[in-house]
């Protein structure tokens, strides 16, 4: 996985067909990898407060275009964290003039090492899927969060594909039953659900729409790693929903003070 990632950022900032796709597709191109849109992300600025003077965190950044977005949105420092080192020299290039509120580094989700009592917002948008151990992490987080802290995450799980359709544990889609949901739990946090599998069936339709109008444009320019990447991903998300198989929700906790 993590070579498809180098790969990825070594050229989707300077791929006019990824741009298109992102802004045809997420609203707005900010190189996104993942599979939240520009009112997913509103979202997340909705429950947070996200504002001035606070201190934020985002997990797993790539190359910060999101991390800047929100920072410019709202005024909050922002550090962004990631494991591709060419992601964060991206991130850290590009946005060298906003050095007083942006700071990228890079990272391991498996090997962290924050501050604590640091954060007023940890940020987590289709992330920590790369997590080997959940409830670990989950408390690594807690403890770098400022009391009242707050943490919103994005995160879906349903049936991969290569799972077959009677072992997959239905179960496990209620929010407080996913693998998230149970980290959560087992770290004794509360936690509101918000439900956005209508949204993400939405851009899994859309995303094959879009893919299939710009294949062409993906087979020139060499992109095709990308373009069946996405497809597979589309795919395997839409047949997982009509099955009644996937769920997609944005996590939110709010420590005590």
């Amino acid at each position: 996985m993590k070579d498809f990632y180098e790969q990825f950022y070594a050229v989707v900032a300077t791929s006019p067909v990824h741009a298109e796709f992102c802004e045809r597709v997420f609203g707005r191109n900010l190189s996104q990898h993942g599979f939240s849109d520009m009112a997913q992300l509103e979202a997340l600025l909705h429950v947070t407060g996200l504002g001035p003077g606070m201190q934020a965190l985002d997990l797993g950044c790539g190359s910060g275009m999101v991390a800047e977005y929100l920072s410019d949105c709202t005024g909050a420092h922002i550090t962004g964290l990631d494991y591709i080192d060419l992601a964060i020299q991206q991130a850290q290039a590009r946005t060298a003039a906003k050095a007083d509120h942006l700071q990228f580094f890079t990272a391991d989700l498996n090997a962290l090492d924050l501050p604590p009592r640091t954060y007023d917002v940890i940020l987590s948008i289709d992330t920590l899927y790369f997590s080997a151990d959940l409830t670990g992490t989950i408390g690594q987080l807690v403890q770098a969060l400022r009391p009242g802290g707050q943490m919103a995450i994005f995160y879906a799980h349903g049936r991969e594909p290569w799972v077959p359709l009677d072992e997959f544990q239905a179960d496990t889609l209620a929010p407080d039953r996913t693998p998230l949901g149970a980290a959560l739990c087992a770290n004794g946090l509360a936690f509101q659900a918000l439900d956005f599998t209508a949204e993400e069936y939405r851009l899994a339709r859309l995303r094959q729409e879009v893919l299939a109008e710009l294949r062409p444009r993906f087979e020139a320019e060499g992109l095709m790693f990308i373009y069946d990447n996405r497809s597979g991903d589309a795919q395997g998300i839409r047949q997982a929903i009509e099955d009644g198989l996937h769920r997609r929700y944005l996590y939110h906790v709010r420590l005590s003070d």
